[in-house]
């Protein structure tokens, strides 16, 4: 095998440039066919994910249209799961369950959209949605830090964060809340918030 080799070298500088291709290849071919082999595999992958996603896609589109009971949207949402429409379908879960007084499964299925739409602008949406999930299960504390995560937060829309305020207003007022009442209305004078939001809110107020 040695002589071989030294053969080659031998050849390879004394050759023509396309002997010398010849010669390489001749030197170097399991070499170069591992590599060939494990591109034209990286290659193969590719291509089948590529396909899979656009055939799991059109799935996903034909799955969301017939949405119809609960169960259809539970298991849309585990299907789907690393895809945003997901995070949609598990917010009208979260509203199902908090209309019918199903307080846990309301959390779980806004926590999940959340996930899902972290860096979505619906994702405001998720965290108000956990937040009066919490309140109906007397959590106030936790329904007010998180209402304030998104009113005070100001990379979120200032419809979600009117919302949030609204909604905030609305629980420091039924839990007699006066003091935090008085700082979140000083409080939106200074920050960007939809206007019939502000106006609801001083609203509220007034009504204290």
């Amino acid at each position: 095998m040695k002589y071989e080799d030294n053969s080659l070298d031998e050849a390879f500088q004394s050759a023509e440039l396309n002997d010398r291709v010849w010669l390489f290849f001749q030197k170097n071919s399991k070499t170069i066919l591992t590599i060939m082999a494990i591109v034209a595999s990286i290659v193969i992958i590719f291509c089948l994910q590529k396909l899979w996603s656009s055939h799991e896609i059109s799935n996903m589109k034909t799955a969301y249209a017939s949405l119809e009971t609960r169960e259809d949207k539970i298991l849309f949402v585990k299907k789907y799961k690393k895809y945003k429409p997901a995070g949609a379908v598990s917010l009208l879960l979260g509203d199902d369950y908090l209309e019918n007084l199903e307080y846990e499964s309301a959390k779980s299925a806004y926590e999940n959209a959340g996930t899902i739409l972290k860096h979505h602008v619906l994702f405001p949406r998720a965290v108000i949605g956990q937040a009066m999930a919490e309140y109906k299960s007397n959590n106030v504390a936790v329904a007010e830090k998180l209402l304030n995560s998104i009113i005070y937060d100001m990379k979120f829309d200032k419809v979600f964060r009117g919302n949030a305020a609204y909604l905030l207003a609305n629980i420091l007022k039924n839990e007699q809340q006066h003091e935090r009442l008085n700082s979140l209305l000083n409080d939106i004078s200074t920050i960007d918030l939809s206007s019939e939001f502000v106006n609801a809110i001083h609203k509220i107020s007034e009504e204290n």
